[in-house]
């Protein structure tokens, strides 16, 4: 895993984080079970309003479905890009923009974040 990508089948476990390329947009798996965007010290996104402490992290599925698990393997959030790869790689990525972008080739979700 690069700092800034999540691949198929990769993982963002609590407490982890991705960077884009120049640093300035922090991707986070937060320990609340929040996925958040942060640029210039402000949060940009939050995936979830309700904290929970059970969350394990999220995985770029083989599916093309960026999806939050709980401790139990419970699916708690996803993008519902579910579909999307028609056996295709698809890449979750960090932008200096401020973006969160799951590609394949195209973009196919955002979290609308840019700066």
């Amino acid at each position: 895993m690069s700092h800034n990508t999540l691949g198929n089948g990769e993982w963002l476990l609590v407490g982890s984080s991705l960077f884009s390329q120049d640093g300035s947009v922090e991707f986070k798996m937060q320990g609340d079970g929040k996925i958040a965007v942060y640029w210039g010290g402000q949060c940009r996104f939050q995936n979830t309003p309700a904290q929970r402490s059970d969350i394990k992290g999220i995985k770029m599925q083989e599916d093309g479905n960026l999806c939050m698990y709980d401790n139990n393997g419970n699916p708690v959030w996803h993008t519902n890009t579910v579909g999307s790869t028609s056996n295709s790689t698809v890449i979750c990525a960090v932008q200096n923009d401020g973006n969160v972008v799951l590609y394949k080739g195209t973009p196919i979700w955002t979290s609308k974040t840019q700066k």
